[in-house]
């Protein structure tokens, strides 16, 4: 499941189709986004379970999707000079990569626990590194001055 789809990237670029600009098709587009999701599945995998399917949660990460795959294509469509792209089809946040960098802390933030996402299943206990005492709710006990291993 993909966070964000070919449409949501086009929906950036106003009156830029992609099958008719010959820097870029439809399908590498996509191709993008494919990626993307694998890095932000990558980067969220430590605390939820992926891919992410909680309703809001996946509202933020579709942002994020959005945000990266849409700044690479404007990278593209600016190293391409030689395809003429009028003014104004390229947002300037994305030409400046202000976008991308916001999206980028956030999934940091996420990666660290700083951000919580509320409705993403938290990942289970079974994934990560497990402790006896730890599943079993045993608090332990040292004595002092005492051989206890």
């Amino acid at each position: 499941m993909a966070y964000a789809a070919y449409g949501d990237i086009e929906s950036e670029f106003k009156n830029l189709e992609f099958s008719t600009s010959k820097a870029l098709t439809p399908a590498e587009v996509t191709e993008f986004i494919s990626q993307e999701e694998g890095v932000i599945n990558a980067a969220v995998s430590t605390r939820y379970d992926t891919p992410v399917t909680g309703t809001e949660a996946v509202k933020v990460l579709k942002n994020i999707s959005i945000a990266i795959v849409a700044c690479r294509v404007a990278k593209i469509l600016n190293l391409k000079k030689d395809i003429p792209i009028p003014a104004g089809m390229i947002p300037q946040q994305l030409n400046e990569g202000w976008a991308c960098r916001k999206a980028e802390k956030l999934l940091e933030k996420i990666q660290s626990g700083k951000v919580v996402l509320d409705d993403a299943e938290a990942v289970s206990s079974g994934q990560g590194v497990s402790s006896y005492n730890s599943d079993n709710s045993i608090c332990p006990v040292w004595k002092r001055d005492a051989k206890q291993w």
